[in-house]
């Protein structure tokens, strides 16, 4: 017989995601209690949609309390307790529900595993084990202000079981911690937390987290620190979520060596968690020992069994490492394995926008528009809800006929952005029926594509010089025009304002924009004066010209800037700008200043090992790298002489 369950919530303001959780649950359970904490939008007008218990509570700032209060509302065998950002999966719960069946009272609790959702659209993902469901049997309570736990009231131990239950949960998403102030909030009730008398290595961990959240690395350290030296039993779930923040803190702080040492005794007690191996690959990254980095992660990602005793980051086991894969083989030119690695994110995660990005790029370089399609439908890369993602891809790039292509299996679903991808092809190459995408030519259409960048201030430059487009412009070109920098630009075009009166960053992001498009007239009018500017913008123009493959004008620009301006990506462009013209004497040089500047990029002193024909400077280089580059597999083949 199945055993009775009585949801329990405690809501504020939910209203954008209250009934997603709701409908996710309210067929499985008998039973809903919803505790408002003051709740000043529609959240319990959308309550009383799925139940009639909905109970009023003063906020203490105490999440126990509420908790508890209601608990005492609720008349089923079992408690499950979910926030209004959370979701469950209908097939999961229902075998849930059949673990749950067969308990025989032998277990108090059980445990779920929470998957939240993190960054700006979800892309990084995280887990951790939290007791969700529980006897409603009058014996056990929560305690703590915050990151609530329950106990039993004689303090005998609860009787905890894992389960199979799943539980989506999307509050961490960036969004919506800002929106809700949560790093603000926790910090000040973990505050009142720390002056009880439970556990503060616990508190500690928490703290961490918060700091964590908001950026302040140094601070988080220290707190984990804290918690990881004071933690009461090592078997705790959360000592070796400390371990992996420790080391992330450490990397952020570009301590590395002090990682790696982390690292290797974490990896002596978690020796299959796929974690700390991708967190070593990370540092490699990081400092350039993309060799290192690449053998460390094509171990782990072919040996998915061995590593996969997962402690909070699925995401680190096989999409982040195919991630960097990806970027290292693109670095190194090898596209093959590059395109293999980002389809492999794609497999997995098929809305990944960057390796969209770099798909169609890459496919873009070498293949003509018909083959590309064939091999992004063959491999079922695409659909409906991914499809805005590579057409965005495929504008960036400036070929809109790869988009179009891509869009003909949409046009009906997508039947807006097949429209702006034919008024792209029209304003880069003046091909197409007007007719076709006129509708779109409208003031506030226009001003909401712009917005979200659908359309940029190129394509409506480009669009007003044709006479039958131009009139439907002219209410939106006039609305530009109030923008002092855009009308210095659409001037500059006309030849009648000079290039030093605009705006640096309208001068990058307009060339970027007019390479894609390969419109090398407009482009020419911006470099035939880039040489008055200013030399930190000269340096970013050589980037882009590099990026497009102009690289002799690239390091014609180059010349003319102050090496003091230059980042990594400058140097590093240069050097294999010199080594292509087998000016290794040339490079050299560069890779010795820049190992000056960047002590900690392993890609420098690769350089000089690498081309050097001197052994004094071969010698004294490996010396050096060896003494920063501890770890490096890679250095071990290179040998004094």
């Amino acid at each position: 017989m199945k055993p009775s369950i009585s949801l329990c919530m405690i809501v504020k303001n939910e209203e954008k995601v209250l009934n997603r959780c709701l409908t996710s649950v309210s067929k499985f359970v008998d039973e809903i209690i919803i505790v408002d904490t003051g709740s000043s939008d529609n959240t319990k007008k959308i309550a009383s949609e799925y139940t009639s218990n909905i109970y009023d509570f003063n906020w203490i700032n105490d999440f126990s309390a509420a908790r508890n209060f209601a608990a005492s509302k609720a008349s089923g065998e079992w408690i499950l307790v979910l926030d209004a950002d959370e979701y469950v999966d209908e097939e999961n719960f229902q075998s849930f529900i059949s673990e749950l069946t067969k308990d025989n009272g032998i277990y108090d609790a059980y445990t779920a595993k929470i998957l939240n959702f993190s960054g700006n659209f979800g892309e990084h993902l995280i887990q951790n084990l939290h007791d969700r469901v529980y006897k409603n049997n009058g014996e056990i309570s929560y305690y703590r202000k915050i990151h609530e736990q329950f106990k039993n009231n004689d303090n005998t131990p609860v009787k905890t079981k894992n389960s199979s239950l799943l539980i989506f949960h999307s509050g961490y998403l960036n969004r919506t911690v800002k929106e809700k102030e949560k790093s603000e909030r926790n910090k000040e009730l973990l505050d009142l937390e720390m002056m009880g008398e439970n556990n503060k290595d616990f508190d500690y961990f928490n703290f961490g987290n918060e700091y964590f959240s908001m950026g302040k690395y140094s601070e988080a350290l220290e707190a984990y620190l804290k918690a990881y030296k004071y933690k009461r039993d090592f078997r705790l779930a959360w000592v070796s979520t400390t371990l992996i923040q420790i080391i992330i803190c450490l990397i952020n702080l570009k301590r590395y060596n002090e990682a790696l040492s982390v690292l290797i005794d974490a990896e002596n007690i978690y020796e299959n968690s796929p974690e700390f191996l991708y967190l070593k690959s990370e540092i490699y990254f990081q400092r350039g020992q993309l060799d290192d980095a690449k053998s460390v992660l094509l171990e782990l990602v072919n040996n998915p069994i061995k590593y996969s005793d997962i402690i909070i980051r699925p995401d680190l086991k096989d999409q982040k490492p195919h991630n960097r894969l990806g970027q290292i083989f693109l670095y190194q030119e090898d596209y093959n394995n590059a395109i293999y690695h980002y389809t492999s994110v794609l497999n997995l995660n098929n809305n990944h926008s960057e390796s969209v990005e770099k798909v169609i790029t890459i496919l873009d370089k070498f293949y003509p528009t018909d083959e590309i399609i064939s091999f992004l439908n063959s491999n079922h890369l695409i659909n409906n809800i991914n499809i805005s993602t590579f057409a965005k891809a495929c504008f960036d790039i400036g070929n809109i006929n790869l988009a179009i292509g891509l869009l003909d299996n949409f046009s009906e679903q997508q039947n807006l952005l097949y429209k702006i991808a034919l008024l792209k092809k029209y304003c880069i190459s003046h091909e197409g029926n007007i007719e076709e995408f006129k509708s779109i030519l409208e003031f506030d259409l226009i001003k909401q594509l712009m917005e979200a960048n659908w359309i940029n201030i190129i394509d409506l430059i480009l669009l007003k010089e044709d006479a039958i487009i131009g009139d439907s412009l002219s209410d939106i070109l006039k609305s530009l025009k109030k923008n002092d920098e855009i009308k210095k630009l659409i001037e500059l075009f006309n030849g009648r304002v000079e290039i030093t009166d605009i705006d640096e960053n309208l001068i990058t992001y307009s060339l970027q924009i007019l390479f894609a498009y390969k419109n090398y007239s407009l482009c020419n009018l911006i470099l035939d004066e880039i040489e008055k500017v200013d030399k930190k913008i000269i340096v970013k123009v050589s980037r882009i010209l590099f990026a497009n493959g102009f690289k002799a004008e690239a390091l014609q620009l180059y010349d003319l800037c102050d090496w003091s301006d230059f980042i990594e990506e400058d140097f590093v462009n240069i050097i294999n700008s010199l080594l292509e013209t087998n000016n290794m004497a040339g490079a050299i040089d560069f890779a010795k200043y820049a190992t000056i500047v960047y002590e900690n990029d392993f890609r420098f002193y690769g350089y000089i090992l690498l081309n050097t024909q001197e052994t004094k400077v071969f010698n004294s280089t490996l010396i050096k790298a060896k003494e920063i580059f501890k770890e490096s597999q890679y250095l071990q083949t290179f040998q004094l002489i």
